[in-house]
């Protein structure tokens, strides 16, 4: 996100990389999820 304030990568690149940080962000929360929602085995 720096890099495009600053004129280094073109708003296309600036689009993939916000897209891929959602998928992330998706893939992270479901993550959580699972593992809140796992029982615990002692």
């Amino acid at each position: 996100m720096i890099s495009g304030d600053f004129g280094n990568i073109s708003e296309e690149s600036i689009t993939k990389l916000q897209e891929d940080l959602r998928e992330v962000e998706r893939m992270l929360k479901a993550l959580i999820t699972s593992l809140e929602n796992k029982p615990l085995n002692p």
